[in-house]
């Protein structure tokens, strides 16, 4: 008979229903299926391979420089359209958008939304180089049942630019999700609370989960002051929902023939 692992409670609830559903199989049946079950379990607990995530994405993400102000990061919604925070966009018409080693080209802010801080990016795809790997990243969720799970956040804020105007691969912080929280509708929403630690510049990125959906941007860091010195506190990113409210209403104003 195989030997079995321990694999925690979960793992031996399967392989029981695994010996009662054999009934009088013979033992090269039950080895079979117990070994099958072992598979199962195993796979479903395995913890996410974050660096083939961050390898299938990065193309996926820019560094957003607005020339006269703090850089910031983007995603790619879908071809001609990038989505960044509000406030590195606020106040230009157009941002420059740097890549980690296609040519940089420059796009057009056509939305903001500085309460939910949401802005879109429109670049012309006829005459813009993307990374050949770079994808359009889809839009996820998250709710109360994914608090404690993995997650990938991915920014700009420690690459400079070098002399041809690349910027190399974007940096990658891991962490889990530690809360939701709700600031109301009048000041930024629903928010992710996250350990993965952010800096300056990260500002835009994506928020992926396991599975490589955005499930939150990068928005801000919560910093309070101790003893003289700084402690970082809670590390926010917009809510993967906020994003999609705000970019309903862009298209909406942009079908009414409205101003953003």
């Amino acid at each position: 008979m195989l030997a079995i692992p321990a694999y925690g409670v979960w793992f031996l609830a399967v392989v029981g229903l695994v010996l009662a559903a054999a009934g009088c199989a013979n033992g090269d049946e039950i080895d079979a299926r117990i070994e099958r079950a072992v598979a199962t379990a195993v796979a479903s607990n395995a913890a996410p391979d974050l660096n083939r995530l961050y390898r299938e994405t990065r193309a996926s993400v820019f560094y957003i420089d607005p020339t006269d102000g703090q850089h910031g990061t983007g995603w790619l919604l879908e071809p001609g359209l990038i989505v960044t925070a509000a406030h590195v966009a606020a106040g230009r018409e157009q941002v420059i958008v740097r890549q980690a080693t296609a040519p940089t080209f420059v796009a057009d802010v056509v939305g903001l939304d500085e309460r939910r801080d949401v802005a879109l990016l429109s670049y012309d795809v006829d005459d813009s180089a993307l990374e050949p790997n770079a994808r359009p990243l889809p839009l996820g969720d998250a709710g109360s049942d994914d608090i404690a799970s993995t997650l990938l956040a991915l920014g700009y804020s420690s690459s400079g630019v070098k002399r041809e105007g690349t910027v190399g691969s974007p940096k990658a912080n891991a962490g889990i999700l530690s809360q939701i929280t709700n600031f109301g509708p009048d000041s930024y929403g629903r928010n992710l609370e996250m350990d993965a630690a952010i800096d300056p510049g990260d500002s835009g990125g994506p928020v992926l989960n396991a599975q490589g959906e955005v499930i939150g941007m990068i928005r801000a860091a919560a910093r309070r002051s101790e003893s003289g010195g700084t402690v970082v506190g809670t590390f926010y990113a917009v809510h993967a929902d906020e994003i999609r409210a705000a970019l309903g209403e862009f298209r909406s104003r942009e079908s009414r023939g409205l101003q953003r």
